[in-house]
């Protein structure tokens, strides 16, 4: 396989997605005096360089398996068989960008570490030694286990069968900069086959930087850090979105439960917002082992006064119970966020505190009953309406846990759901219409309550007469948007013909029965 604008470059095929790239540029690009692009074997980016090439200590350890290192060894072996016919064949593994620091008298790798290790291996395997200014350092137990496999794998594959010349054929688009923040704009902007990458990408790397401190604990930080990343990465889709579960956390959750406040300014989110929010609005720790907490349920001195038979006033303490589980970390969804180490804890308490609502199998009473009625009738509802009945409901658990979920649920359903049945169509806006004019916004309400009762009777209150007003109309169950909502509402109550007088449905012996 070639490119069309570099046609005597070979693809490689064993890139994570740092790795992927689309075409090289043209050899040499005119640029601001900052930036330098230009083409480069792995022979001369090493030999060339004026500083070492190094990995700063937010980078994230050497993770390539065995079967990366053998798929590179199978690639390489193709371009060797492949070059015997054309002689002027060049091996393109994409983009490679490097901070120049003259400070640290360094060349610190921004994207491309991954195949930079793999090759360095290799080229110690086949030559006995690392290239000249090669100062890539990893001190994680993980890196040391990634890289002792590789070496492993490699002085038993038949790699003497590859080209002699192979680290001179092996060729990068090298970007050097001179700003450590223009790295990571450019990092940012470079694309996954044409595709931007997500906000939250650049969030993470930020993030890492941001843990400074001694060597060993930092390292011991971050690396507990990119774990927790990438478990989070790794969530089952919620909402039908893509394999990468950050974008979801990010976009439909957080930011929207932190910046969906008042009546007056209320709009989806831009690339730039979700920046502002989770990078540039964050603070700075006092050290970087401390994470600053804030009054919560979980983190609050009394839940009492008593008196005492003298009459005197006592304060009966909260619990001081401390589980390490993510989702019972003493956080508030609208809290400020320390960067660094309290910005991995707090996107971990919110994951895992989606993932026992939804997907854990061990759970309460209580959330076995949402779970049946989200499935029943939440889950065949608009995109947009179940957005906000999640966002609401994680908000909720957030402020109260359990206490009267199903009632929650229930009276939220039924609010959400007279939107749907006085409506043929359901956009994007209805949300943002539904918080902005009501008496009050809803996600407001929930977040200042001292009780679940508070909320639950601002939601009984909500003027909801659709169910009356359409009831007129010919909505048959199980026809179109509207009759498939009725269908799903009229058999999870276990209700025949009318929805009118739905609210008189939701009863305490309902409920009741719902939990048993």
């Amino acid at each position: 396989m070639t490119f069309s604008a570099y046609p005597s470059a070979h693809s490689a095929t064993c890139f994570d997605r740092e790795d992927r790239r689309p075409n090289p540029p043209p050899p040499k690009t005119p640029m601001a005096a900052s930036v330098e692009v230009s083409v480069q074997s792995f022979a001369a980016l090493f030999e060339n360089a004026t500083l070492p090439l190094a990995i700063d200590s937010y980078q994230r350890p050497f993770v390539w398996e065995t079967n990366k290192i053998a798929q590179l060894v199978t690639d390489l072996r193709d371009y060797s068989r492949e070059r015997q016919e054309n002689p002027s064949l060049e091996y393109y593994m994409g983009t490679v960008l490097l901070h120049r620091n003259p400070e640290k008298g360094r060349l610190f790798v921004i994207d491309g570490q991954q195949r930079l290790t793999a090759l360095s291996v290799l080229h110690h395997v086949l030559r006995g030694e690392l290239p000249p200014h090669h100062a890539l350092r990893y001190g994680s137990s993980q890196s040391v286990t990634h890289i002792q496999r590789a070496q492993a794998y490699l002085a038993g594959a038949d790699v003497n069968a590859l080209v002699r010349n192979v680290f001179e054929r092996i060729c990068f688009t090298v970007i050097v900069v001179a700003s450590e923040d223009l790295a990571f704009t450019f990092f940012d902007t470079q694309n996954h086959r044409g595709v931007p990458l997500n906000a939250t990408d650049l969030l993470k790397a930020y993030h890492l930087r941001a843990i400074p401190g001694d060597r060993s604990c930092t390292e011991h930080l971050q690396e507990d850090c990119a774990e927790r990343w990438e478990r989070l990465q790794r969530t089952p889709p919620i909402l039908g979105h893509g394999a990468d579960f950050a974008p979801t956390l990010f976009h439909e959750f957080l930011w929207r439960a932190r910046r969906w406040t008042g009546q007056k300014l209320i709009a989806h989110d831009t690339y730039e917002d979700i920046l502002q929010e989770f990078q540039e609005d964050t603070l700075s720790p006092e050290t970087p082992e401390q994470v600053p907490l804030y009054p919560t349920r979980h983190n609050c001195l009394g839940v009492a006064l008593a008196v005492t038979p003298q009459r005197e006033l006592r304060l009966l303490p909260h619990p001081l119970a401390f589980t390490a589980h993510p989702a019972e970390l003493p956080f508030a969804l609208r809290q400020p966020i320390s960067k660094g180490l309290g910005f991995f804890l707090y996107a971990d308490k919110y994951t895992r505190m989606l993932t026992q609502l939804l997907k854990e199998e061990d759970h309460p009473a209580e959330v076995k009953a949402f779970r049946k009625m989200y499935k029943a009738v939440l889950a065949h509802l608009s995109l947009y309406l179940r957005e906000l009945f999640l966002l609401a409901s994680v908000m909720y658990v957030d402020q109260f846990g359990y206490r009267q979920l199903l009632h929650f649920a229930l009276w939220l359903e039924h609010v959400l759901g007279a939107i749907r049945f006085e409506k043929h169509a359901i956009f994007a806006q209805a949300p943002l219409i539904y918080l902005r004019d009501n008496p009050l916004n809803l996600l407001d309400v929930i977040a200042s309550a001292f009780r679940p009762e508070q909320v639950i009777d601002y939601l009984k209150a909500d003027p909801a007469k659709s169910y009356e007003q359409r009831e007129e109309e010919d909505i048959k169950p199980g026809e179109g948007v509207q009759g498939r909502y009725k269908e799903r509402v009229l058999e999870y109550y276990g209700r025949q013909g009318s929805l009118k007088g739905k609210a008189t449905w939701i009863t305490e012996d309902f409920i009741r029965e719902q939990l048993s």
